[in-house]
């Protein structure tokens, strides 16, 4: 089977923001996506080692804020290539709290206030499946994950879903 057609597969980019004990923690992904339309579900994929799925796991609200192109990229590096549990994302960029969340500030398409509701185990990943809560309209060009790659020329975290070892 020929696993280099799911790169043809389509993606964005979001930083995901919680509380754990008090601070602000967060990741960046690239799997969200919109279940219903109706009092609207949405699912957001994290690897089960990642620190941000803990503080949501307790706290079941947390933020996705939609990368725009215009984003800085420095932001994807901190939240995609460090861990919250020995690193204080946020330093440097700063963040707004909404709807009793953290936010990364910078220029983003738009963000999304959910409510975890219910966990589904793939193995290496779980879905996080959420209520939305709120909307902030933003702007710009949602970032894509081919955009990520082509134009800024990033790569994956062995923790994405999407890593391959770079040849």
């Amino acid at each position: 089977m020929d696993l280099s057609v799911l790169y043809d597969l389509s993606y964005g980019l979001y930083v995901i923001g919680a509380f754990k004990d008090g601070r602000p923690v967060g990741c960046t992904v690239n799997t969200c996506f919109q279940v219903t339309s109706q009092n609207p579900v949405l699912t957001v994929s994290l690897n089960k080692n990642n620190f941000t799925l803990e503080a949501i796991k307790e706290n079941k609200r947390f933020s996705v804020s939609i990368l725009s192109e215009e984003s800085d990229p420095a932001i994807i590096g901190r939240f995609g290539f460090y861990s919250s549990r020995d690193t204080d994302k946020y330093e440097g960029f700063g963040f707004s709290v909404i709807d009793y969340v953290p936010c990364v500030n910078g220029s983003f398409s738009g963000r999304l206030i959910l409510e975890a509701e219910n966990y589904v185990d793939c193995g290496t990943h779980v879905l996080v499946i959420a209520r939305l809560i709120d909307t902030v309209k933003g702007s710009g060009t949602p970032m894509t994950y081919s955009y990520y790659h082509n134009v800024i020329k990033g790569t994956a975290p062995k923790n994405a879903p999407t890593y391959r070892a770079e040849q």
